[in-house]
């Protein structure tokens, strides 16, 4: 007896409900419409957030809870966050790593900080060093030099600023990239170009401060209050406006070519796109937030130097954004955050470790942490909407607000004194810090097995998903960095 047909009808249902099983399994969480709790959880957190930062923390300072010198340091994170955003976009989104960004990092903070240094920008000049810069007098210098003079003009300046490094990296970043070189050969090159750009500018005869760099800026700035909090919320208005124009960058159809640039950029080749040019954009862009960042740096430290720009300082701010989570912009400005505290409790607690720490941090993000805190807080959004139960949600997404909450008091001085006492002469605050982040380390780890194990027990094939989805994506599925 002939075994019954299916009917086609029924077999096409199939293979169609089966393809969009695929397919949703293929989406990252974010893509898709949020679930009204999660949409309630962000709208919250935004609102505490924005109002925190352009509220609160100035008004604390104000009535002097907060100390002024608290709030420049922030400020000088904030400008950490700007230049990660541009790292984020360039290597979560277009997959470039770039090891030369605090070069563009220090031309955009030297462009300011030539403005500061003279007569026309409040500079400390005198009529005994003829006016002019105190470290060109000590080098027989007695006139200014050409091409110092355009950087008596503010615009002038803040224009620089931008388009030189941008410029710069649009130049370089033609002639390599257009060379189909990619990888890490591109990372070396760049690694190469911030290191000769810093023995350069370190010679005496670029006149730019040697290895002293350019200070004697106008004092008031990082010493009166009202100076102060006006800079720091011109770097977090700075800092919003960046966010932006980047989420709308990303979101748009150049921002998913980005991403393809990233995940098969020999099939953009056979569809006729040139990858080389949006990876010159990308980088350009890039280099111009990181001069951005510059700008806004120089005022607020009162110094900037060729030690900002050398490899140490990119690889750097590379790690904030591993940190953070890749791929992520708001995880690039939490990483940035993270881990210019973490590098400040270290250099003040234990000098000796700085080096040690950083390459450590390095280390464990890429092998057991690869979504960065970013990761852990998308597990959360999608706990919630899945209806896995609110106190795992809380669970996993509480070592993201501690640490957010550890960041705040570290930097604003608010730090309890029992955290601040010693055990086997190391503070405990370090000691809690650490527990965090090893916590948070094996949520994730424990998260992304669990969903390795749903998509096994739904049976679906593991290589094929790897195949249609992005490797974040595919990372989370199969438990691998």
């Amino acid at each position: 007896m002939p075994e019954p047909q299916v009917p086609l009808d029924a077999a096409a249902a199939a293979d169609e409900k089966r393809s969009r099983e695929l397919y949703e399994a293929s989406q990252t969480f974010l893509l898709r419409m949020p679930d009204r709790r999660v949409m309630w959880l962000r709208v919250v957190t935004v609102v505490l957030v924005l109002g925190l930062f352009f509220i609160g923390i100035p008004l604390m300072t104000a009535c002097g809870i907060v100390p002024d010198y608290k709030l420049n340091i922030l400020g000088k994170y904030l400008c950490f966050a700007i230049v990660a955003l541009g790292i984020d976009l360039i290597w979560g989104y277009t997959g470039l790593l770039s090891l030369c960004q605090a070069l563009f990092f220090a031309l955009g903070g030297y462009a300011m900080a030539m403005h500061l240094s003279l007569k026309e920008g409040g500079g400390d000049v005198r009529p005994e060093y003829n006016n002019i810069p105190q470290f060109m007098f000590f080098n027989n210098v007695h006139d200014l030099p050409g091409f110092w003079k355009p950087f008596a003009s503010m615009p002038f300046a803040i224009l620089a600023g931008l388009l030189v490094p941008a410029a710069v990296a649009a130049l370089f970043g033609f002639f390599i990239l257009r060379s189909r070189v990619r990888g890490v050969y591109f990372s070396i090159v760049t690694q190469a170009l911030a290191a000769a750009a810093w023995l350069l500018i370190s010679r005496n005869e670029m006149l730019l401060g040697g290895t002293n760099g350019l200070t004697n800026f106008y004092k008031p700035m990082i010493q009166a209050r009202g100076w102060i909090i006006g800079l720091y919320l011109l770097t977090m208005t700075v800092l919003v406006l960046a966010y932006l124009f980047c989420r709308m960058l990303v979101k748009s159809r150049l921002g998913r070519v980005l991403i393809a640039v990233r995940d098969k950029e020999t099939r953009l080749y056979f569809a006729g796109y040139k990858p080389y040019a949006f990876k010159v954009f990308a980088f350009s862009i890039g280099a111009m937030l990181a001069g951005v960042g510059g700008m806004l740096y120089s005022p607020q430290v009162g110094i900037i130097t060729p030690q900002n720009m050398n490899v140490e300082a990119s690889i750097f701010l590379v790690v904030m954004v591993a940190l953070g989570g890749r791929g992520r912009l708001w995880g690039a400005i939490f990483g940035a955050l993270l881990l210019s505290v973490v590098m400040s409790v270290v250099s003040s607690d234990l000098p000796n470790s700085l080096l040690l720490v950083e390459g450590l941090i390095a280390v464990v993000v890429v092998l057991f942490f690869p979504d960065g805190f970013a990761g852990l807080w998308d597990t959360m959004e999608r706990q919630l909407a899945g209806n896995e139960g609110v106190g795992k949600a809380m669970l996993t997404g509480l070592p993201v607000v501690t640490v957010a909450i550890y960041i705040l008091a570290e930097v604003l001085g608010l730090m309890p004194l029992l955290l601040q006492s010693s055990f086997i002469d190391i503070p405990l605050k370090f000691w809690l810090l650490v527990a965090i982040l090893a916590a948070a380390g094996l949520l994730q780890w424990n998260n992304r097995r669990d969903a390795a194990n749903k998509a096994r027990a739904r049976g679906f094939d593991v290589a094929l998903l790897s195949q249609a989805v992005t490797p974040d994506v595919a990372a989370g599925v199969k438990g691998g960095a």
